[in-house]
């Protein structure tokens, strides 16, 4: 199960234009108390995947003096997904202010919101409760936070951060689930165990060079056993490997429900590169626009910063245009 399924930010929102900078301290899990569990609500422009708001509701807007990071609810299809909204590194509009402040800005915490039905569907709550067990523990994990600095907007108030709410104990609460247990469920989920599925390469940074080896790795074998920590929406994972922190191919671990590597069909054509004795290959050859390619990954950094590597039918490429 990804942590985050897409990206779609609010750049119109007041919120976003702010950038307000912040260090995030913890999370805030709302429920959006309105009967509609599509993200199309709330979130807008329609990338073909979540579905066109066709009212000019959303929260895309000026004038709209509420955000968060991201939802969790259906796409245009019905299933479930997690959509970010805005950067996690800028303060949100989503907790209003109680007695003390406000977890938007001092202590400021990352938050989400989570779209409810109208609580008669105990499998989509469930779906909704799972994707954000996932989703909290990416961002437990990316931004050192512990568990028990998870709250909901109940929470919030409760302890003086927050306005007089009670979600999503409101929804919860009728399918048995809790913020005591949706805590525990995330700190599981930090020490996940799985095992890789053949021989494969650990690389020590994110976005590795699987051919060129900018990036140094160590090869381990098939079963070894490590600690899951995230998946980065783009078929790669960071996991736990004796004490150390690496990242490695969502095909080579058995688990369920890893995103995969992103694929492409071409617009046009492009120039791409072989790889020899860590060379690049001359002269380049053309791939034909409409052809379909899969993005391994982007290379930010090392020898060839700036490429993406790529797979075309068998072959495996380097290229700088897409």
């Amino acid at each position: 199960m990804s942590a985050i399924d897409g990206k779609i930010l609010l750049t119109k929102n007041d919120s976003y234009k702010a950038h307000q900078k912040m260090t995030p301290k913890g999370i805030v899990v709302h429920s959006t108390a309105a009967d509609n569990p599509y993200i199309r609500r709330y979130v807008q422009p329609d990338d073909g995947i979540i579905g066109k708001n066709q009212y000019g509701n959303d929260w895309n807007r000026s004038g709209v003096y509420t955000s968060v990071h991201a939802f969790i609810g259906k796409d245009k299809n019905g299933t479930v997904k997690t959509y970010q909204t805005l950067p996690f590194d800028i303060c949100c509009w989503g907790v209003g202010e109680g007695s003390k402040g406000s977890y938007n800005y001092n202590p400021a915490y990352i938050q989400f919101e989570m779209c409810e039905d109208d609580h008669s569907d105990k499998s989509y709550c469930k779906k909704v409760y799972d994707k954000s067990v996932t989703f909290a523990a990416y961002l437990c994990k990316k931004y050192n936070i512990k568990p028990s600095k998870i709250v909901s907007h109940k929470e919030a108030h409760e302890q003086g951060y927050g306005s007089a709410h009670t979600d999503p104990d409101n929804w919860w609460g009728k399918f048995g689930y809790t913020m005591d247990g949706f805590r525990k469920a995330v700190k599981a989920k930090l020490k996940e165990k799985v095992k890789t599925k053949k021989k494969s390469n650990l690389y020590t940074k994110d976005y590795k060079d699987p051919v060129g080896n900018a990036v140094p790795y160590i090869t381990v074998k098939k079963g070894t056993e490590v600690t899951w920590k995230s998946d980065d929406g783009y078929g790669w994972s960071k996991i736990n490997y004796d004490s150390k922190t690496y990242y490695i191919m969502n095909g080579n671990l058995k688990k369920s429900g890893l995103s995969k590597c992103m694929k492409k069909k071409l617009t046009k054509n492009i120039k791409a590169f072989m790889v020899k004795n860590k060379k690049l290959v001359k002269p380049a050859k053309t791939i034909k626009k409409g052809k379909t390619i899969k993005i391994i990954c982007i290379i930010l950094s090392g020898k060839y910063q700036g490429y993406y590597y790529i797979k075309c039918g068998t072959h495996y490429y380097y290229t700088t245009k897409i």
